[in-house]
């Protein structure tokens, strides 16, 4: 992937990040994976560089592609004018994901849902190049996020309030990037 890709990971530890939220309130939801407790869910992108470039929250019960188009247009940056490529894996598979991304002129590197019935197929499809899995970039920013003490369990009812504060742990994840590599 050229080094101006944003990596867009998925799944239960990629893209997003499932914290509890005990007190409730907006933007939470039952987590299926996790015997119907409250969640919230913040989905990163990130750029080549690990720095993050959108944050999104949401409640545990929403699926992932619902937030494509959110965190695209949640980008605080402006976009360079050569060729950007966006990285997602199986959660993000739908044709309507796809439409999205080619109408906001990336080049989509989305990971192939097999179906049930399916044959499994080694090659890739025509015209594709294999590029090297970007999901531990995405990995690595989630558990920074979560180490702070007021990222790990949302205890804010607002959702406003809650964003606050992982926008800020993200802000001081890029001042560190910036300053100490």
């Amino acid at each position: 992937m050229p080094e101006d890709g944003a990596s867009l990971g998925s799944g239960k530890v990629d893209s997003k990040s499932s914290v509890p939220a005990p007190l409730g309130g907006a933007q939470t939801g039952r987590n299926p994976t996790d015997r119907g407790k409250r969640d919230s869910e913040i989905y990163i992108l990130v750029d080549q560089r690990r720095a993050p470039l959108a944050v999104y929250i949401s409640g545990a019960n929403q699926h992932d592609k619902w937030f494509v188009d959110e965190q695209v247009f949640s980008i605080v940056v402006r976009r360079p004018t050569v060729e950007q490529h966006l990285c997602a894996d199986k959660g993000y598979n739908y044709p309507d994901v796809h439409q999205f991304v080619l109408q906001e002129r990336y080049v989509a590197h989305i990971k192939h849902r097999r179906r049930r019935g399916e044959p499994v197929v080694e090659a890739l499809p025509p015209g594709e190049t294999l590029y090297p899995a970007r999901r531990w970039v995405v990995e690595r920013i989630l558990k920074w996020l979560v180490k702070r003490r007021s990222v790990r369990t949302r205890w804010c009812k607002k959702p406003e309030n809650y964003l606050a504060f992982v926008l800020f742990a993200a802000a001081s994840i890029v001042h560190d990037l910036a300053f100490f590599g």
